[in-house]
């Protein structure tokens, strides 16, 4: 299902619970092969100036892999539970030429045809966004988790 896209809301005082419930179960589930690169910071987007990163919100977290296998399926399960995870966006910087971005606004990928997203091409992060009310409900986030592997 379409949804709005957030984007930049507000700056927050850190990570929020319900990101750091997602991040850390994909942290966890992962066994070590993917790493987190970063949450809560408050900058300008990369390659930016002036344009506030989502990151300040508290709502998005960058993961890192070594081996591209090791992160496809966790984006797989990323956008195919969208809707229930809050998943708002996700920066994939590695494929060519310009890496590519899914949206809830739009519900499938784009790949990008010219400089979108700083790191790609060959980028080995991915970079998530998630919605205002999961990353401030941990409790929910948590459900949410659960009912993506026991439906």
């Amino acid at each position: 299902m379409l949804r709005p896209y957030t984007g930049f809301d507000k700056n927050s005082t850190g990570p929020l619970p319900g990101l750091v419930a997602l991040r850390d179960v994909i942290l966890f589930l992962n066994g070590g092969k993917i790493t987190h690169l970063g949450s809560w910071t408050i900058r300008a987007m990369n390659g930016k100036p002036g344009v506030p990163s989502v990151h300040g919100t508290g709502r998005a977290t960058d993961l890192g892999y070594t081996y591209r296998k090791d992160i496809e399926g966790t984006i797989t399960w990323l956008i195919n539970n969208a809707d229930a995870l809050g998943v708002e966006f996700v920066a994939d910087y590695y494929p060519t030429p310009y890496g590519r971005g899914w949206r809830c606004d739009r519900g499938v990928w784009k790949n990008y045809t010219s400089p979108t997203i700083k790191g790609a091409p060959g980028g080995k992060w991915i970079h998530l966004e998630i919605s205002p009310t999961m990353a401030n409900d941990k409790t929910a986030m948590d459900a949410a988790i659960v009912k993506t592997f026991c439906p």
